[in-house]
């Protein structure tokens, strides 16, 4: 079988080695016909700059490499345009000196490509950047108009990474926003010379001001059109794919309905439309079917430090925003230059998907897209709540507790985990600070990340169910109080039938009412009814 391009990014590579390409060439024909400006929103490792590098050489006219796939049959001109090809993906540094290098830099490799210096006059590390960004990068596009005589296709990959980087920095960000819209300012007025302009991101461009005199870009995040334009679709997985997940079906000894159904828990579940067409990770995809081992890929490499340092400074996020929540298409489009609202960026991060979308409300019914995203989110969220390490990696611990819920033990797992949350250190002294849903969510940390599968805030006819822990065979329904008593917890899940909402389901119902003590800072009693 030919191999899978995990983490490459340039076509031509994938197509010289001859590796499996994903043939989203139809897609892009129908993108680059209609219209000129374009903005797509997706996460990390899901092909973007992949995407870039396909465009790039649609653009260049090297029809070669197109051999085979479906624009073949579409195009037939093949015009070679020049292309100024722009990303930012590969700066991580959060110190402004370094950034300011990074753009220099990469402007006088463009200034290379064209002509406009000389190899010998590009800056290294060692010398002072030229930061004249905005005359520099029109002379660029004007150079590349008119040595070629023909309009030029503009191609910016990842151009919110630099502000990404210094999101917790307020006084940096601001400074390198400033040099970023100096940097993009020439594009409008440059629009009779420009054939095509695609711009690609992990957030949304709306309201960012980087952007502000390109008041003209399509954002095509949501569009149906192109919902699979990044990601792997089932119809893809069971035709392209097909022998790599037979292969791993013989590893796992099941058939391949079974091997399917056990990829998308895992990798399915990316939702970029109203339309319910689904895509996998194909970062996570391509690793599992090579490795025949189902690990969490994606997490691994795509979680941003950014993202702790929100969640710690949001510390009114609960878990139940997170679950089948309700959001409309504006709240999609929060910049991020001053993030209050954490939730629209876990969608952009790709932590959060669309599950479903309410057209009576024009509303997205967000939530975790599959258990490799569910588990990597609990333990960004541990990293939030514990910050030393007082054992949670501990197996015993995790296989303790994994231990007490499929042998029907609640008693012992309450034990397990009143235990283990005495040893959290609280960073605010004040117990006061910390509500009910606080602790709430330190317990869904800590059971999501042991692999168990946990649901908080079901909705029922008459409230909504706080946490409820499935095992194959039974169903623990949690109901939580603060300084109150674990009697009153049970008894509300008895006066509100909480249990009726599982009768369909032929698994032992437990109910469970628990305690938290603010001055103890852990379950202080708990009370438990079949």
């Amino acid at each position: 079988m030919k191999p899978l391009p995990i983490g490459i990014q340039t076509f031509s590579e994938i197509v010289n080695h001859d590796m499996v390409y994903i043939d989203k060439t139809d897609l892009i024909y129908q993108l680059v016909k209609p219209q000129k400006y374009f903005f797509l929103s997706r996460p990390r490792r899901f092909g973007k700059s992949l995407l870039i590098s396909t465009l790039q050489a649609y653009f260049e006219g090297k029809k070669e490499l197109f051999k085979g796939l479906k624009i073949e049959q579409l195009e037939t001109e093949w015009t070679e345009y020049p292309v100024v090809n722009l990303s930012f993906a590969k700066c991580k540094s959060k110190k402004l000196d370094v950034i300011v290098k990074f753009i220099s830099i990469a402007l006088s490799e463009l200034e290379v490509q064209f002509g406009i210096i000389d190899k010998a006059e590009q800056p290294d590390d060692e010398r002072q950047p030229n930061i004249n960004f905005n005359t520099r990068f029109e002379r660029i596009i004007k150079t590349a108009h008119a040595k070629t005589g023909r309009q030029v296709v503009l191609l910016i990959d990842e151009y919110d990474t630099l502000m990404l980087n210094t999101i917790t920095d307020i006084k940096t960000q601001d400074e390198v926003r400033t040099h970023m819209s100096n940097l993009f300012s020439p594009i409008k007025d440059l629009d009779p010379i420009l054939k095509f302009v695609f711009i690609t991101g992990i957030t949304k461009f709306s309201q960012m001001s980087i952007f502000s005199t390109l008041n003209n870009l399509t954002d095509i995040s949501l569009n149906k059109n192109y919902a699979t334009l990044c990601g792997i679709t089932d119809s893809e997985l069971t035709t392209t794919l097909k022998d790599y997940v037979c292969e791993f079906a013989d590893t796992m000894n099941v058939d391949f309905e079974t091997m399917v159904s056990i990829l998308k828990q895992r990798y399915d579940g990316y939702h970029f439309s109203r339309k319910n067409v689904g895509v996998f990770n194909p970062y996570s995809l391509f690793r599992a079917l090579t490795e025949c081992e189902l690990n969490s890929y994606w997490i691994e490499t795509a979680t941003p430090s950014s993202l702790i340092a929100l969640m710690r400074q949001n510390n009114n996020l609960q878990i139940n925003e997170l679950e089948n929540t309700y959001m409309s298409a504006g709240r999609f489009n929060t910049p991020i230059e001053r993030i209050s609202d954490i939730v629209p960026f876990l969608y952009q991060s790709g932590y959060l998907s669309i599950k479903s979308y309410d057209a009576d409300f024009d509303q997205y019914i967000i939530g975790f897209p599959n258990k490799e995203v569910r588990y990597g989110f609990s333990e960004s969220l541990i990293k939030n709540y514990i910050e030393e390490d007082i054992g949670f990696n501990n197996d015993i611990f995790r296989r303790s507790v994994v231990t007490a819920i499929k042998e029907d033990n609640p008693e012992i797992l309450l034990t397990h985990l009143q235990d283990f949350l005495r040893k959290i250190p609280y960073p605010d002294a004040d117990p006061d600070k910390y509500p009910e849903w606080y602790y709430q969510n330190l317990l869904y940390a800590i059971l999501a990340t042991c692999g168990l599968n946990v649901q908080t805030e079901i909705r029922t006819s008459d409230g909504r169910i706080d946490f409820v822990v499935f095992s194959t065979k039974s169903i623990f329904i949690f109901e939580f109080k603060l300084n109150k008593s674990a009697q009153e917890a049970l008894d509300q899940i008895d006066e509100k039938e909480y249990a009726k909402k599982f009768s369909f389901e032929n698994r032992k119902i437990w109910k469970i009412g628990v305690n938290f003590s603010s001055e103890k800072r852990t379950v202080d009693e708990w009370k438990i009814a079949k």
